[in-house]
Protein backbone atom coordinates (compact mmCIF):
# COMPACT_ATOMS: atom_id res chain seq x y z
CA UNK A 1 0.00 0.00 0.00
CA UNK A 2 2.66 2.61 0.98
CA UNK A 3 4.99 1.27 -1.97
CA UNK A 4 1.59 1.97 -4.48
CA UNK A 5 1.61 5.61 -2.38
CA UNK A 6 5.39 6.70 -3.17
CA UNK A 7 4.82 5.63 -6.55
CA UNK A 8 1.52 7.90 -7.59
CA UNK A 9 3.59 10.51 -5.57
CA UNK A 10 6.68 10.13 -7.97
CA UNK A 11 4.40 9.72 -10.92
CA UNK A 12 2.80 13.30 -9.88
CA UNK A 13 6.02 14.99 -9.55
CA UNK A 14 7.10 13.58 -13.36
CA UNK A 15 3.78 14.96 -14.32
CA UNK A 16 4.43 17.85 -12.78
CA UNK A 17 8.37 18.10 -14.64
CA UNK A 18 6.94 17.47 -17.83
CA UNK A 19 4.25 19.96 -17.71
CA UNK A 20 6.68 22.50 -16.26
CA UNK A 21 9.10 21.51 -19.10
CA UNK A 22 6.30 21.79 -21.70
CA UNK A 23 5.22 25.59 -20.41
CA UNK A 24 8.82 26.33 -20.66
CA UNK A 25 9.16 25.04 -24.25
CA UNK A 26 6.43 26.68 -25.34
CA UNK A 27 7.06 29.71 -23.86
CA UNK A 28 10.18 29.54 -25.52
CA UNK A 29 9.14 29.40 -28.66
CA UNK A 30 6.83 32.15 -28.36
CA UNK A 31 9.39 34.89 -27.36
CA UNK A 32 11.09 33.69 -30.30
CA UNK A 33 8.57 34.20 -32.51
CA UNK A 34 8.03 37.56 -30.81
CA UNK A 35 11.81 38.17 -31.61
CA UNK A 36 11.28 37.50 -35.34
CA UNK A 37 8.79 39.43 -35.94
CA UNK A 38 10.66 42.66 -34.06
CA UNK A 39 13.28 41.69 -35.41
CA UNK A 40 11.86 42.06 -39.17
CA UNK A 41 9.98 45.32 -38.01
CA UNK A 42 13.21 46.63 -36.78
CA UNK A 43 15.31 45.93 -40.17
CA UNK A 44 12.65 47.54 -41.91
CA UNK A 45 12.23 51.15 -39.54
CA UNK A 46 15.56 50.96 -38.00
CA UNK A 47 16.83 53.83 -40.07
CA UNK A 48 13.74 56.30 -39.07
CA UNK A 49 13.92 55.76 -35.14
CA UNK A 50 16.85 58.06 -34.95
CA UNK A 51 14.70 60.63 -37.39
CA UNK A 52 12.34 60.68 -35.25
CA UNK A 53 14.18 61.16 -32.19
CA UNK A 54 16.22 63.84 -34.00
CA UNK A 55 12.94 65.83 -35.05
CA UNK A 56 11.84 65.93 -31.28
CA UNK A 57 15.26 68.06 -30.65
CA UNK A 58 14.32 70.16 -33.86
CA UNK A 59 16.52 68.71 -36.12
CA UNK A 60 15.59 67.60 -39.59
CA UNK A 61 16.76 64.28 -41.68
CA UNK A 62 16.10 66.18 -44.76
CA UNK A 63 18.20 69.06 -44.13
CA UNK A 64 21.49 67.27 -44.43
CA UNK A 65 23.41 66.97 -47.21
CA UNK A 66 23.63 64.28 -49.20
CA UNK A 67 27.36 62.96 -47.55
CA UNK A 68 25.53 63.96 -44.09
CA UNK A 69 22.38 61.74 -45.12
CA UNK A 70 25.52 58.40 -46.18
CA UNK A 71 26.78 59.08 -43.02
CA UNK A 72 23.38 58.73 -40.99
CA UNK A 73 22.50 55.60 -42.84
CA UNK A 74 26.21 54.40 -42.42
CA UNK A 75 25.86 54.95 -38.86
CA UNK A 76 22.08 53.01 -38.69
CA UNK A 77 23.40 50.37 -39.81
CA UNK A 78 26.52 49.82 -38.09
CA UNK A 79 24.64 50.01 -34.83
CA UNK A 80 22.08 47.10 -35.99
CA UNK A 81 25.03 44.64 -36.65
CA UNK A 82 26.11 45.46 -33.58
CA UNK A 83 22.71 44.83 -31.99
CA UNK A 84 22.33 41.71 -33.88
CA UNK A 85 26.25 40.47 -33.41
CA UNK A 86 24.93 41.02 -29.44
CA UNK A 87 22.03 39.18 -29.33
CA UNK A 88 23.59 35.86 -31.55
CA UNK A 89 26.97 36.64 -30.01
CA UNK A 90 27.31 33.06 -28.44
CA UNK A 91 26.41 31.20 -31.63
CA UNK A 92 28.01 33.69 -33.98
CA UNK A 93 31.57 32.93 -32.34
CA UNK A 94 30.76 29.03 -31.88
CA UNK A 95 29.80 29.00 -35.52
CA UNK A 96 32.64 30.97 -37.12
CA UNK A 97 35.11 28.89 -35.17
CA UNK A 98 33.58 26.07 -36.74
CA UNK A 99 33.37 27.14 -40.14
CA UNK A 100 36.64 28.90 -40.78
CA UNK A 101 38.49 25.56 -39.22
CA UNK A 102 40.34 23.15 -41.21
CA UNK A 103 37.36 22.48 -43.38
CA UNK A 104 37.01 25.67 -44.74
CA UNK A 105 37.46 24.69 -48.48
CA UNK A 106 34.89 21.88 -47.69
CA UNK A 107 32.14 24.36 -45.61
CA UNK A 108 32.79 26.89 -48.89
CA UNK A 109 32.44 24.12 -51.29
CA UNK A 110 28.76 23.48 -49.91
CA UNK A 111 27.98 26.38 -49.60
CA UNK A 112 28.75 27.53 -53.21
CA UNK A 113 26.48 24.14 -54.62
CA UNK A 114 23.50 25.59 -53.10
CA UNK A 115 24.12 28.96 -54.09
CA UNK A 116 24.61 27.80 -57.51
CA UNK A 117 21.42 26.27 -57.36
CA UNK A 118 19.56 29.24 -55.91
CA UNK A 119 21.49 31.15 -58.74
CA UNK A 120 20.01 28.78 -61.44
CA UNK A 121 16.47 28.86 -60.58
CA UNK A 122 16.76 32.96 -60.01
CA UNK A 123 19.00 33.21 -63.75
CA UNK A 124 15.98 31.08 -65.21
CA UNK A 125 12.96 32.79 -63.68
CA UNK A 126 14.90 36.09 -64.32
CA UNK A 127 14.77 35.03 -67.97
CA UNK A 128 11.36 34.15 -67.94
CA UNK A 129 10.40 37.42 -66.23
CA UNK A 130 12.08 39.43 -68.98
CA UNK A 131 10.31 37.94 -71.92
CA UNK A 132 7.01 38.41 -70.61
CA UNK A 133 7.60 41.90 -69.75
CA UNK A 134 10.75 42.91 -72.18
CA UNK A 135 13.30 45.57 -70.73
CA UNK A 136 12.16 45.36 -67.13
CA UNK A 137 14.13 45.38 -63.86
CA UNK A 138 12.84 44.56 -60.19
CA UNK A 139 11.98 48.34 -58.25
CA UNK A 140 14.48 46.65 -55.87
CA UNK A 141 17.35 46.57 -58.02
CA UNK A 142 16.71 49.56 -59.45
CA UNK A 143 16.79 51.35 -56.57
CA UNK A 144 19.90 49.59 -55.76
CA UNK A 145 21.47 50.69 -59.10
CA UNK A 146 20.60 54.42 -58.35
CA UNK A 147 21.76 54.27 -54.72
CA UNK A 148 25.28 52.82 -55.92
CA UNK A 149 25.36 55.14 -58.76
CA UNK A 150 25.18 57.78 -55.80
CA UNK A 151 27.74 56.42 -53.18
CA UNK A 152 29.44 53.37 -54.47
CA UNK A 153 31.66 53.15 -51.43
CA UNK A 154 28.50 53.16 -49.23
CA UNK A 155 26.87 50.63 -51.41
CA UNK A 156 29.58 48.07 -50.74
CA UNK A 157 29.36 47.68 -47.93
CA UNK A 158 25.79 47.80 -47.74
CA UNK A 159 25.84 45.33 -50.18
CA UNK A 160 29.01 43.09 -49.15
CA UNK A 161 28.81 43.31 -45.19
CA UNK A 162 25.23 44.83 -44.14
CA UNK A 163 23.03 43.04 -46.09
CA UNK A 164 24.39 39.08 -45.58
CA UNK A 165 24.94 39.81 -41.54
CA UNK A 166 21.40 41.79 -40.70
CA UNK A 167 19.45 39.37 -43.30
CA UNK A 168 20.99 36.40 -42.38
CA UNK A 169 20.97 36.40 -38.81
CA UNK A 170 16.80 37.48 -39.24
CA UNK A 171 15.59 35.47 -41.83
CA UNK A 172 17.74 32.17 -41.56
CA UNK A 173 18.80 32.34 -38.01
CA UNK A 174 15.85 33.53 -35.70
CA UNK A 175 13.70 32.08 -38.39
CA UNK A 176 15.45 28.54 -37.48
CA UNK A 177 14.94 29.04 -33.80
CA UNK A 178 11.00 28.58 -34.03
CA UNK A 179 10.72 25.87 -36.59
CA UNK A 180 11.55 22.09 -36.68
CA UNK A 181 10.25 21.52 -39.45
CA UNK A 182 12.78 21.15 -42.27
CA UNK A 183 10.07 22.07 -45.43
CA UNK A 184 8.12 24.98 -43.23
CA UNK A 185 11.25 26.53 -41.66
CA UNK A 186 13.47 26.41 -45.80
CA UNK A 187 9.52 27.85 -47.58
CA UNK A 188 8.67 30.66 -45.26
CA UNK A 189 12.09 31.92 -44.59
CA UNK A 190 12.70 31.84 -48.00
CA UNK A 191 9.45 33.63 -49.22
CA UNK A 192 9.53 36.00 -46.61
CA UNK A 193 12.86 37.10 -47.51
CA UNK A 194 11.80 37.17 -50.94
CA UNK A 195 8.81 39.49 -50.29
CA UNK A 196 10.47 41.68 -47.80
CA UNK A 197 12.60 42.50 -51.23
CA UNK A 198 9.68 42.89 -53.38
CA UNK A 199 6.73 44.09 -51.11
CA UNK A 200 9.07 47.56 -49.65
CA UNK A 201 9.45 48.78 -53.62
CA UNK A 202 6.56 47.85 -56.10
CA UNK A 203 6.19 50.49 -57.97
CA UNK A 204 3.91 48.35 -61.15
CA UNK A 205 2.24 44.51 -61.38
CA UNK A 206 4.53 43.17 -62.83
CA UNK A 207 7.38 43.76 -59.76
CA UNK A 208 5.45 41.33 -58.07
CA UNK A 209 7.22 38.59 -60.43
CA UNK A 210 10.16 39.56 -59.03
CA UNK A 211 9.29 37.76 -55.78
CA UNK A 212 9.59 34.55 -58.10
CA UNK A 213 13.82 34.99 -57.93
CA UNK A 214 14.30 36.56 -54.95
CA UNK A 215 12.41 33.45 -53.22
CA UNK A 216 14.77 30.98 -55.15
CA UNK A 217 17.62 32.49 -53.47
CA UNK A 218 15.74 32.61 -50.27
CA UNK A 219 14.89 29.11 -50.19
CA UNK A 220 18.54 28.07 -51.42
CA UNK A 221 19.78 30.09 -48.14
CA UNK A 222 17.55 28.38 -45.87
CA UNK A 223 18.22 25.06 -47.29
CA UNK A 224 22.04 25.65 -46.43
CA UNK A 225 21.61 26.88 -43.26
CA UNK A 226 19.35 23.64 -41.83
CA UNK A 227 21.80 21.49 -43.47
CA UNK A 228 24.84 22.82 -42.19
CA UNK A 229 23.58 24.66 -38.61
CA UNK A 230 26.15 27.21 -39.23
CA UNK A 231 24.84 30.84 -40.29
CA UNK A 232 28.54 31.53 -41.74
CA UNK A 233 27.95 29.34 -44.85
CA UNK A 234 24.85 31.64 -45.94
CA UNK A 235 26.66 34.71 -44.92
CA UNK A 236 30.01 34.05 -46.88
CA UNK A 237 27.93 33.11 -50.36
CA UNK A 238 25.29 35.77 -49.31
CA UNK A 239 27.70 38.05 -49.35
CA UNK A 240 29.58 36.68 -52.35
CA UNK A 241 26.58 37.00 -54.81
CA UNK A 242 25.94 40.80 -53.74
CA UNK A 243 29.51 41.07 -54.11
CA UNK A 244 29.81 39.97 -57.22
CA UNK A 245 26.47 42.18 -58.62
CA UNK A 246 27.92 45.11 -57.19
CA UNK A 247 31.35 44.64 -59.36
CA UNK A 248 29.21 43.74 -62.40
CA UNK A 249 27.20 46.82 -62.05
CA UNK A 250 30.43 48.64 -62.10
CA UNK A 251 31.86 46.89 -64.66
CA UNK A 252 28.71 47.28 -67.22
CA UNK A 253 28.60 50.46 -66.19
CA UNK A 254 31.55 51.88 -66.61
CA UNK A 255 31.99 49.74 -70.23
CA UNK A 256 28.52 52.32 -71.32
Amino acid sequence: MKRNKIKNKYLKIINIDNNINEIAKDTKVIINILKSIGLIFLLLLWSYIPMIIMYFFGINYDTFSQLGKIFYLLICDILLIMFLIFIYRKDIKKNFKNFFNKNIFSNLGISFRYWGIGLAVMMISNLIISIINPGSTSANEEAVRNLIDIAPWYMAFELAVYAPLTEELIFRKSFKDIMSHKYIYILLSGIIFGGMHVISSVSTPFDLLYFIPYSALGIAFAALYYKTDNIFSTISVHAFHNTLSFVLYLIGSSAI
